[in-house]
């Protein structure tokens, strides 16, 4: 099977300070450009669990970002609820592989193509920073309306 310990093409860096968080307790420091998760001893990233697959999922580096692909796995694998066979992983995303949670970590990740257009607008010039609601103070007395319509009905 070719895709277990491929060749990392020039330019598929690692990223930097890259990480797993599994089931809570545990972090896996990701330093090699593949990794391959499951229950076979010979994956660089051993997960002792009946429910995960002996070859479940792997890790690549592509691009300078973790890509997580499902290796044809019995129970799945899924990224923020979603099942996925391949996906590109971002900080704080849960990662769940047949039931068995990990969340992906990265200090001082590179940015985010997908949420270049989500930045904060630009104020106005000569506004505030935060645009601020302004309340009326003008009150109503429900209960006298209320006994208004029951006195107009009769």
């Amino acid at each position: 099977m070719s895709t277990m310990n491929e060749e990392v093409e020039e330019g598929d860096n690692i990223p930097e300070n890259a990480f797993l968080i599994i089931e809570g307790v545990k972090v896996h420091p990701l330093n090699e450009a593949v990794v391959n998760i499951g229950r076979r001893l010979e994956n660089q990233l051993v997960i002792d669990d009946p429910r995960v697959s002996r070859n479940h999922a792997q890790l690549r580096a592509i691009k300078g970002r973790f890509v997580l692909f499902d290796l044809n796995s019995t129970g799945g694998t899924f990224v923020n609820g979603q099942r996925t066979s391949q996906t590109v992983l971002y900080p704080g995303d849960v990662i769940s592989l047949a039931g068995v949670a990990l969340i992906f970590g990265q200090d001082n990740p590179p940015p985010r193509p997908d949420l270049a257009t989500t930045s904060p607008l630009n104020p106005d010039p000569g506004t505030s920073e935060r645009p601020t609601a302004t309340l009326e103070h003008n009150t109503v007395d429900l209960k006298n309306i209320k006994k208004r319509e029951d006195n107009s009905d009769q």
